[in-house]
């Protein structure tokens, strides 16, 4: 039982094993089709040949075993005449199945037929067609009580089925050898076929356990059969987002170290300066808080972050965009006047409706205008209106802009441009747009950096 489910698991094998369960299937069911349907038409042809004796004995035609009259009638009085016709022969015995009349008969076959008889202990009276084998030959037999000159005696009628029989045998024979030959045809094939696909599955595998271990270099190796060779462009794939990912997460704990050090360094030095009496407490108080503030802000985008992939959105609600908007700009309003910048919000209609998570468009919201409050010199625009069928929010400011190299970068995660900070928040404005199957693009207007996200308005 192991060795058989140690096959079963051998490609090699499970592919011989398949196509020889399927040969031999296919093949047996022809054979006995076909064996079955010659039983069949020949059983039908005899009956018929048998019943055209029988009737002709009981209408009183006379049989004459030397020259065979009894057949000659039987056509001429219009019978179907066909191969089983003229096998059909005839010879006479008593009850105890001795031989009687003068009716010339085959010996060999009137003793293999009665001795089948007599050790059946058949009855003879109005025996119904039966199919005996003897030795070497087939024969389908019937019997009548003779109505001529001798009542005590019985006629069997027989039809030698040998020749059919034959070539019945003949074709099992022969389909046999055709099995054999398509079987060792079969397993050439198939050892050529699980070879074929042996190779470049173990290729494939030993690609996989390299990807696993850390080493993402891509598989040089290409492969001739379509499926293997898609499924190799995936690993590839797959190995180069890994290598990407890799890399963005050194990145990521590179920027987090440093961007984690300066504020816990701050809170840390203002802490000993209330300590020792150095510093004001109201003032190191002011600093320690704005810190601890921008640390938890910091703290939640990591937590975001490496939750994005794997978020599944909560229930979608209808919010009124424009009112979300005013309020996450009245939220930021003490650190817009803590930078002397002024927030100007010009919406075309008072109420946009939108289908959204509302907690993350407001973390959306947030962080773009976070990103444009860092780089603005004096003021920022945000421009809220619809277009077609979707709500737009347009934030503008009137910073230096972003440097044209860097521009197709802005919103890649970890990427940190001048002045950013983890390089986490424009990441997830574009995860969460994608959220929710809209987009959102970053260029340079005529007086600074312009920051746009478009949300559907029909879901």
């Amino acid at each position: 039982m192991r060795y058989l489910r140690s096959l079963s698991r051998n490609l090699r094998s499970s592919i011989l094993i398949t196509f020889f369960v399927l040969l031999f299937f296919s093949f047996g069911l022809v054979g006995i089709a076909f064996t079955i349907a010659a039983r069949q038409y020949t059983g039908a042809m005899v009956q018929s040949a048998l019943h055209d004796a029988m009737s002709a004995h009981h209408e009183g035609v006379d049989f004459d075993p030397q020259t065979g009259m009894f057949l000659a009638h039987v056509r001429a009085q219009g019978h179907e005449v066909n191969f089983l016709h003229r096998n059909l022969g005839h010879f006479m015995v008593d009850a105890d199945f001795r031989l009687g009349g003068t009716m010339a008969v085959d010996s060999a076959t009137m003793n293999n037929i009665t001795r089948v008889l007599e050790a059946d202990n058949t009855d003879l009276t109005g025996m119904l067609p039966r199919r005996i084998s003897t030795e070497g030959s087939v024969y389908y037999v019937a019997a009548v009580i003779n109505l001529d000159s001798l009542p005590s005696y019985y006629t069997i009628y027989y039809v030698d089925v040998s020749d059919i029989n034959h070539l019945t045998a003949g074709f099992n024979f022969r389909l046999l050898m055709l099995v054999g030959i398509i079987g060792f045809a079969t397993l050439l094939m198939s050892t050529y076929l699980a070879g074929s696909l042996a190779k470049p599955l173990r290729s494939l595998s030993v690609f996989a356990q390299q990807i696993g271990q850390g080493d993402f270099t891509p598989n040089p190796v290409s492969f001739s059969n379509e499926e293997f060779e898609e499924l190799n462009k995936s690993l590839n794939h797959a190995a180069k987002q890994l290598a990407k990912y890799d890399n963005d997460q050194k990145t990521f704990f590179q920027n987090v170290s440093h961007e984690l050090r300066t504020p816990l360094m701050a809170i840390k030095s203002y802490a000993e300066g209330i300590k020792y009496g150095v510093m004001e407490p109201d003032k190191a108080t002011e600093t320690i808080l704005e810190c601890t503030n921008r640390l938890t802000n910091m703290v939640d985008d990591i937590l975001y972050v490496s939750r994005m992939d794997n978020i599944t959105p909560p229930m979608m609600e209808e919010v009124n965009f424009v009112a979300l908007v005013e309020e996450r700009i009245a939220r930021l309003n003490h650190m817009t006047q803590a930078k002397d910048l002024t927030i100007k919000l010009d919406s075309a209609s008072e109420s946009i409706l939108v289908s959204c998570v509302i907690s993350y468009i407001e973390r959306a919201v947030d962080n773009l205008i976070s990103n444009a409050m860092r780089h603005a010199k004096n003021s920022i625009v945000i421009e809220v209106f619809t277009q077609d069928t979707w709500a737009i929010i347009r934030i503008m400011d009137d910073g230096p802009g972003f440097e044209p190299d860097k521009l197709p970068h802005v919103f890649e995660r970890f990427y940190k441009g001048k002045n950013g900070l983890t390089g986490i928040g424009l990441s997830i404005v574009k995860s969460v747009v994608e959220q929710h199957k809209g987009t959102a693009t970053a260029e340079n207007g005529e007086t600074g950096a312009v920051l746009t996200i478009s949300l559907p308005t029909e879901t």
